[in-house]
């Protein structure tokens, strides 16, 4: 059992480890956002991975088109497993695999505000979600954050900027943090569930907010 466990926490901190981002192109992107942290691994995600495209635009949420101008976008790339064995991780669920060691099922989405518009929830999976209008975010300031899963708000959610974790959301779903550096702003929050013990042992939802801050 404490094998499992130690792989399971080696397993998980991959999600923190890399980074999901969205350019201002609506594209996709998986890897380390510092170039300096990067090992040649970075990669844009191919449409076949990614399981919705959506965009708020004038207070709708609309499936995303290339030309669409969006106050905000929310995409969730395809749950994805990752099967720990003595030969390396597999992508594919724990019965599936020979000789598993631990499993968890990966559920990771990406969200980009664009501008003051974009502040609105989509209600889907784990969210985290700026109470701040972004046009009056400074370097130094605190971004009021919201955490959400499937629309409620969630306790307990681990939140990282950028690589260092800062805290967790309070029993209201809240947790503040502070903008070190101007440019895109890459927060990341994660929070795991029991698996169903065949194809996983842990569930691990993970979500990242990205947002433009100039001043």
């Amino acid at each position: 059992m404490k094998k499992i466990i130690i792989t399971l926490i080696a397993l998980t901190h991959i999600l923190f480890c890399h980074d999901m981002w969205l350019d201002d192109t609506a594209t996709v992107h998986y890897g380390h956002k510092n170039i300096a942290q990067s090992h040649g691994d970075n990669k844009i995600l191919l449409t076949s991975e990614i399981q919705s495209n959506n965009c708020l635009v004038d207070g709708s949420i609309v499936a995303h088109e290339s030309s669409q101008n969006c106050d905000a976008l929310f995409v969730q790339v395809k749950p994805t497993y990752y099967t720990k064995t003595p030969y390396g991780t597999k992508h594919q669920p724990k019965n599936e695999t020979k000789m598993a060691i631990s499993s968890f099922l990966s559920i990771e989405s990406v969200k980009r505000i664009n501008n003051d518009n974009g502040i609105a929830t989509f209600n889907k999976g784990l969210e985290i979600t700026l109470r701040n209008k972004p046009s009056i975010i400074e370097v130094g300031d605190k971004a009021r954050l919201l955490l959400l899963f499937q629309g409620k708000a969630k306790s307990d959610v681990r939140v990282a900027n950028g690589d260092r974790v800062i805290g967790v959301s309070d029993e209201d779903g809240y947790v503040n943090v502070r903008i070190k550096e101007k440019g895109l702003q890459n927060i990341k929050a994660s929070f795991e569930e029991k698996g169903d013990g065949v194809k996983c042992d842990k569930t691990i939802y993970a979500t990242t907010l990205n947002f433009e801050v100039n001043k």
